[in-house]
């Protein structure tokens, strides 16, 4: 089966990842050349690329709205795109239609975070300044909202509310698609927010729209964003996956993550019924949500380890990063049935890359050496980078009187890093952890197996992601 996939910008997650995942499933995927899609501050070109969507062949079409309408994520946050443009750039889904009407048609569309994009000192502070405008707002602390408004721009919160009218606008455009049978499937996914904010009118207007159009079957809404593409790939309509989920603790299923709005067990049942997962505990895969007490933890893997063929962990104590000591504890046990491992951004953007893999696993086709890869890319970036070093790297830049947002403009200081710090600690790491260990995944113990680090670089040359290639020879 082949797919095209317009994807939300060139940014990892939405790239790169998807790439190696649609590996893991043998999938042949087109993906378009980098050079058309979104570049941090610089939105992707839509015409080109809807003529470059509907000029391909495929069984399956995986499309990021944002991408198809703005230009990708960070442009739909911003001025220059109306409205009318906007909407009036998805006719190209229906041509897709047209064109293909076997085909299966998969959108993906982001429900506007609550506050801006950040990619300077200024805006960072703007960031900080609107979210607490919106969250006294929406807590009804009306007198101190007015009083955080008026130390804003003039006209900054018009403009603000604006833009999420003009972006609720396309994703009721989007649910019109689906209606009209131009879509098989919608994902709303509700970016970085929190509970009362700006969101939550526009989410009870998109449920009630989907249940009137008799469509909530394929329409999926929760918490998340550059995640959606790749759960999309493992996605297979009328197939069904058992899969036992356990979490270390209660607290941990109803704790409201960072940056999310609802208890994190909604958002898990949502992405696995999404998925076509079924809780099974007979199942031989496993997947242990780590959240709360390291110890707690600790326990629940060891205990799921002893009753499962492939454990996946997902590390969400805290946003954007490791755990360092859970990490460090769960390595230390050596089990050798883990499969996976995911803690790269929220704790729902890191679930969607973890059940995209553990639905991947179930196949008997699973190509290990790919697998094994991905794994230990997940460990370096998501745990020894943002979970470690990115916190060195960042008073390194600050020490040097640079922008974390602009890592180039201090010249040789990622070099610095990358040469001398992050590289040293991460054959540190594969040496301690993953050389010379025979796992249930991919043999080490033997000297034929090696792994290395191919590449190491800032994408869009700020602190804040990384990309991460490793590869076993």
């Amino acid at each position: 089966m082949k797919t095209v996939v317009v994807p939300m910008d060139d940014r990892p997650p939405n790239y790169l990842l998807v790439s190696k995942i649609a590996d893991l499933n043998c999938l042949e995927i087109e993906l378009p050349d980098k050079n058309l899609l979104g570049r941090y501050l610089r939105p992707g070109n839509c015409e080109e690329l809807a003529r470059w969507m509907l000029s391909r062949e495929a069984d399956r079409f995986i499309v990021s709205v944002d991408m198809l309408s703005y230009g990708g994520l960070i442009a739909s946050r911003e001025d220059g795109i109306s409205t009318r443009t906007a909407i009036d750039r998805l006719s190209s889904v229906r041509e897709l239609r047209r064109r293909f009407p076997n085909a299966e048609i998969l959108l993906s569309s982001i429900v506007r975070r609550a506050s801006v994009s950040v990619s300077s000192a200024g805006s960072k502070e703007l960031w900080t300044m609107l979210n607490n405008y919106l969250w006294l707002s929406g807590n009804e602390r009306i007198k101190e909202a007015e009083a955080v408004e008026a130390e804003l721009p003039r006209g900054f919160v018009g403009r603000y509310r604006e833009l999420r009218l003009r972006n609720h606008e396309v994703n009721k455009e989007c649910l019109k698609l689906v209606k009209a049978g131009c879509a098989d499937l919608l994902v709303l996914a509700q970016e970085d927010t929190f509970q009362h904010g700006p969101q939550e009118r526009e989410l009870a207007i998109l449920e009630d729209m989907a249940k009137d159009y008799v469509i909530d079957d394929r329409v999926f809404i929760h918490n998340g964003a550059d995640e959606v593409i790749q759960e999309m790939l493992s996605y297979r309509r009328d197939q069904e996956y058992p899969m036992e989920v356990i979490y270390d603790s209660p607290e941990t299923r109803e704790k409201i993550m960072d940056f999310e709005d609802r208890e994190f067990g909604k958002n898990v049942e949502s992405h696995m019924k999404f998925l076509g997962m079924r809780q099974s505990s007979g199942s031989s895969t496993g997947i242990l949500v780590a959240g709360t007490k390291i110890d707690n933890s600790i326990e629940a893997l060891k205990n799921l380890s002893e009753r499962k063929q492939r454990v996946f962990i997902l590390d969400v104590f805290c946003a954007n990063g490791s755990s360092h000591s859970f990490v460090d504890a769960y390595l230390g046990l050596d089990l050798k049935n883990i499969w996976g491992y995911s803690a790269w951004n929220t704790a729902s953007n890191s679930l969607g890359t973890l059940l995209s893999l553990a639905a991947t696993s179930s196949s008997w086709e699973v190509e290990r050496k790919a697998f094994t890869e991905f794994y230990i890319s997940r460990l370096l970036d998501d745990h020894l980078y943002q979970g470690i070093l990115r916190n060195t790297l960042e008073r390194m830049v600050d020490e040097s009187g640079g922008d974390i947002y602009k890592v180039s403009k201090s010249k040789g200081l990622f070099e610095d890093f990358r040469d001398n710090l992050f590289m040293p600690k991460a054959e540190e790491f594969l040496d301690r952890f993953i050389r010379g260990r025979k796992l249930d995944i991919f043999d080490f113990s033997s000297s034929e197996n090696r792994i290395s680090i191919e590449k190491f670089i800032l994408p869009w040359d700020r602190t804040f992601e990384c990309e991460i290639e490793v590869m076993i020879r």
